[in-house]
């Protein structure tokens, strides 16, 4: 007795087994934890290097050059990006996703190990660090104040909320801007200090010499011991004053005689504002693996803690929250859940017009889906849009084994038989098809779990979700659905008006299916010139991008200011940027960002419901405005609407390198014709130097001789300097419980020219006060601001927006075409980020096609026992990838990571009409049919579920076609894919198949199990 028949015949068994697995999955439900995409985490490990005094040059020769040398052959690396700028190297060593973090750690520390020894002797011990977060923040808090300053607002979020916000679950780093922090300033005036004989480095010397706090030791008493303090702190700014620096002629030379003291700001190199108010951001940053809707939740419980704590007037918001479209999304997938089973108990009702038949599936769909918990909960896999999104797709397919189970028993029901004779009888019948048609659907999907790189990881558990999902369908429609079939199904005693209208189209199919085998050849060719029209259209005719760009509820701007534009004068050309937006009714908060080399700002929109306009409409219509208007103050402006793809990566934008063996001059040049023609393209917005380029500065050149000869330390010479142009922090003040730095410097408004810098003074030999004009020479030149390498070779980076309207497939073919044309021969590019993902994943994807392919193959050649008939089922794969193609170009659909997925879900879909009636017709050969009668019967016999299947699946697409909100397009696409594909390439199947079978099958048929017999 086989499971089924014991099912049917102990109906309490299979309700228990159902119901097993139903509360098993609830269960594991309860326990998943819900994020946007899966856990995903690209390792990367950084190494910074020190060597203060030298310049980049020196840095990339001495430093950067010998550890990457040395790194460059460890295990699973993919690429290594380093910058070698003033002081300091910066290598980010990036590994496949195959390989583990620390162990990729662990690997770069023993090639360091042997390496440091080949260092300059003044160079720090390089930092190993494994990268651990995003590098940008997930959420921004906006800390405001209607009386007090941002540097006010900076010193309470320093020292009373970023504590609070570290300590929550999965973040990684906070970090604060729109304000300096407090410091404890020392204006020095070179006039004083030179008629007192004083230096600067006299000034910094006494300031850390008399500012300590040190443990002397312990002191024995009569009985015990007592420790011993030296508090030598300071701990005033009248202190500080107080300090002795000097002494000239017999008098003490006090700080308060050669500086003022002033606790003040530090200079600000950022602004920040939101909704028009000054105010501080709060940027969180989460850790690559840490889940941020997780985040999200926990910052909403800790949120009003701290309000309760704020000071009177202090307001903190929410100012951009990226987990809101996550949350959004996931909960319109859900909808999209709901909406197509709906749909799909729809198709039922109409074909079988029987509420009992409809109760079925109704049963049925909610097992198979919720036991698939079960399955996720095993494998550590998440709620998420790609496991998700599998699920919604796995309602057409699991009711497709119940349909075919229910309508054949239903069929023998209506021939005269007893539900229980027609359930057992029906069901042994159709066993083989739905095993078959479980196993290769299942198969399917192997290949994605297989793979490597950025697809093969993400996609993961959404190819194990939809595959467990099958394998659990087949199941219960081998046990549940019999069972409920032999107790519910009642004959009709007669036409439903559906069966009439089925019927017609039956009789007509069946006529018109005579008249294509007496024509076959023309079928068959016909076919054929489809697929092909297909696989043009597939590789010349649709564009490519790793993602759909999607409507995050956000609009970007950003801009450049021009080089030496100060904070203020960047917050005046900002304001018009703003100025764009304060009228658009859907903007609900505006938040900018100013810094010295970019301005960034977000303007967020209403929620999807609350507004009419998509942020690429938005775009549209502020663009050509902001870049006219603005561009003048900002040197280089732009707009665009954002679109996050999976991995952290963007699909607005393209990392594109220029590389050179030879001569760093060479890059320059280059790198400046690829960037007018890109900009002159119309695929890009902006484009503009991520990394590199010269700037104009002055080179100090010491007289290493005169300073020798005068007893003048280099290193004097360099601190003296340093403290006069930019400020030097020395030592600490504590002021109530609260640590600030102590910096010595020069205030804004007797900032220093060359001139003024050439009369400064250093102390030489016997005490003489020597100025700088005696020791150096100020060069004006341009030099790199920092020198950044690729794969070992020198490099810049060029970082090209993409105008909406157009692809990441779009901005490689331009960007490749031109620097084909127009780069010299030593001079090569690379693509990076995820357009290099994109690449990877279109080559990834080609062999997944294939393996799914042959697995599907193999696995009927198995069940089948012949090659022969899956080659036949097979027939009717690129008809169905053809018209889902060809429905995509039509709906201006790309080719995606989305609608590839798509199209191997239809591989498998599509091949389920093949199986049942290449399996039909070769039973009723064994019965005496010839093969053109075998053919033409079982297609008829067939017409019926698979219609069925073919609409199940197409209507519980159509919530993806009609979907709105957040993260729609990606729906939209995947939707058309399978709409298209099955319902195209199901009307070409009832005919080329059947045609096929006359052409290729044996023209003896024997029966597998009666030779076994």
């Amino acid at each position: 007795m086989s499971l089924t028949e014991l099912c049917i015949r102990r109906p309490v068994l299979s309700i228990v087994i159902s119901l097993i697995m139903v509360i098993v999955g609830s269960v594991s439900f309860s326990y998943l934890p819900v994020r946007q995409y899966p856990a995903y985490d690209r390792p990367v490990v950084s190494v910074q290097t020190g060597y203060e005094g030298a310049s980049p040059q020196i840095i990339e020769s001495l430093i950067t050059r010998p550890l990457e040398s040395a790194l460059a052959g460890i295990e699973g690396l993919d690429f290594i990006q380093s910058r070698s700028q003033t002081e300091g190297s910066f290598i980010d060593l990036h590994f496949k996703v195959t390989r583990g973090l620390d162990d990729a750690a662990n690997d770069v520390r023993d090639k360091i190990s042997r390496v440091r020894a080949q260092l300059p002797d003044g160079a720090k011990n390089p930092t190993i660090r494994k990268t651990e977060s995003e590098s940008a923040p997930i959420i921004y808090l906006a800390l405001s104040s209607n009386t007090q300053k941002v540097v006010d607002l900076f010193s309470y979020a320093d020292k009373n909320i970023k504590s609070d916000l570290e300590s929550l679950p999965g973040v990684s780093e906070v970090e604060i801007s729109g304000a300096a922090d407090f410091v404890l300033h020392v204006w020095i005036d070179s006039q004083k200090m030179s008629a007192f004989n004083v230096t600067a480095q006299d000034v910094s010397g006494a300031l850390k010499r008399q500012n300590i706090h040190m443990p002397a030791g312990r002191v024995k008493g009569d009985d015990r011991e007592y420790n011993v303090n030296t508090a030598a702190k300071l701990e005033s700014p009248e202190a500080f004053g107080e300090v002795v620096v000097a002494n000239h002629k017999g008098y003490p030379i006090k700080i308060n005689d050669i500086a003022d003291i002033e606790f003040s700001a530090d200079e600000a190199r950022d602004a920040a504002y939101f909704n028009d108010k000054p105010a501080i951001l709060i940027g969180i940053k989460r850790k690559s693996i840490a889940n941020p809707v997780e985040i999200s939740k926990a910052l909403e419980s800790i949120l009003p803690k701290i309000r309760k704590t704020l000071p009177n007037d202090y307001d903190i918001q929410i100012a951009y929250d990226k987990t809101f479209f996550i949350k959004q999304s996931i909960n319109e997938v859900y909808k999209t859940l709901y909406e197509a089973t709906l749909c799909v108990l729809a198709v039922i009702l109409l074909f079988l017009w029987s509420g009992r038949a409809t109760l079925i599936p109704l049963v049925t769909i909610p097992v198979s889906l919720i036991s698939v918990f079960t399955l996720l909960y095993i494998l550590g896999f998440s709620i998420n849009t790609l496991t998700l999104l599998a699920i919604v797709l796995a309602i057409g397919l699991v009711v497709d084994d119940a349909i075919v189970m229910l309508e054949n028993i239903y069929r023998y029901i209506e021939e005269g038989l007893s539900p229980m004779q027609a359930a057992i009888k029906g069901s042994k019948e159709i066993s083989f098809a739905i095993i078959a048609m479980t196993l290769t659907l299942a198969a399917v999907y192997a290949p994605i779990s297989l793979s490597q790189g950025v697809v093969g990881k993400l996609f993961t558990e959404f190819a194990l979700t939809l595959a467990g999902s099958v394998i659990i369908s087949g199941l219960v429609a081998l046990t549940l659905s019999p069972m409920m079939c032999a107790r519910l199904l009642k004959p009709h005693g007669g036409l439903t008006p559906f069966d009439k209208v089925y019927n017609r189209i039956e009789a007509h199919y069946g006529h018109s299916l005579v008249w294509a085998l007496k024509h076959r050849f023309i079928i068959f060719f016909f076919g054929g010139a489809f697929s092909l029209l297909g696989a043009i259209v597939a590789f010349d005719g649709l564009k490519k991008e790793m993602a759909p760009r999607e409507d995050i509820g956000v609009v970007f701007s950003y801009g450049f200011p021009p080089v030496g534009a100060t904070v203020e004068y960047i917050t005046k050309q900002v304001d018009q940027v703003e100025e764009v937006f304060r009228d658009i009714p859907e903007v609900a908060n505006r938040l900018a960002m100013i810094g010295l080399d970019k301005i960034y700002t977000w303007n967020i929109l209403k929620p999807w419901s609350e507004r009419k306009k998509s942020s690429l409409q938005i775009v549209k219509d502020v663009k050509e405005k902001i870049e006219l208007e603005t561009a003048p103050g900002l040197g280089s402006v732009g707009v665009h609407p954002g679109g996050s793809f999976i991995g952290g990566g963007s699909s607005d934008r393209i990392a594109f390198i220029i590389q050179t063996s030879k001569e760093a001059s060479k890059l320059g040049p280059a790198s400046a014709i690829i960037k007018n023609l890109a900009e002159n393209s119309g695929v890009f917005s902006t484009v503009w130097y991520e990394v590199g380029g010269d700037v104009s500065e002055y080179k100090v050149d010491i007289d290493r001789n005169k300073a020798a000869a005068l007893n003048v330390d280099i290193q004097s010479i360099a601190e003296t300097l340093d403290i006069f142009v930019s400020g030097r922090k020395i030592t600490t003040f504590k002021r109530n419980e609260d640590q600030f730095k102590v910096k010595v410097g020069v205030p804004m408004e007797r900032k220093m020219s060359v001139e003024d810098l050439r009369e400064i003074y250093v102390r030489g030999q016997d005490k003489k006060m020597i100025p700088l004009s005696n020791l150096v020479i100020f060069k004006q030149e341009n030099s790199p601001r920092e020198i950044m390498r690729y794969n070992q070779l020198k490099a810049i980076k060029l970082t090209c927006m993409i105008n909406p309207g157009y692809t990441l497939g779009d901005g490689i073919k331009v960007l490749t075409e031109i620097s084909d044309k127009n780069l010299p021969k030593d001079v090569s590019y690379e693509f990076s980020g995820t357009t290099k993902d994109l690449l990877e994943s279109n080559s990834s994807m080609v062999l997944i096609f294939g393996l799914a392919i042959v697995f599907i193959y193999l696995i009927m050649s198995a069940q089948f026992e012949s090659f022969t008939d899956p080659f036949i089922i097979m027939f009717t794969v690129p008809l169905s990838l053809a018209g889902a193609i060809l429905t995509l170009k039509l709906t201006g659909g790309t080719l995606n990571v989305y609608t590839q997925i798509g199209l191997v879900t239809l591989i498998g879909l599509i091949t389920k009409h093949g199986i049942l009636i290449v399996d039909f017709a070769n039973k009723l050969r064994l019965q005496g049919l010839t093969m053109a009668e075998a053919a033409h019967k079982a297609s008829l016999l067939r017409l019926r579920p698979i219609l069925m299947t073919t609409l199940a699946m197409a209507l519980g697409a159509l919530p993806f076609l009609w979907a709105v909100g957040a993260g729609a397009y990606s729906r939209h696409q995947l939707g058309w894919t399978i709409f298209g594909g099955m319902i195209i390439g199901t009307l070409f199947t009832l005919y080329v198949i059947p045609v096929v079978y006359t052409i290729f099958a044996h023209k003896v048929i024997k029966d597998p199990n009666a030779e076994i017999n």
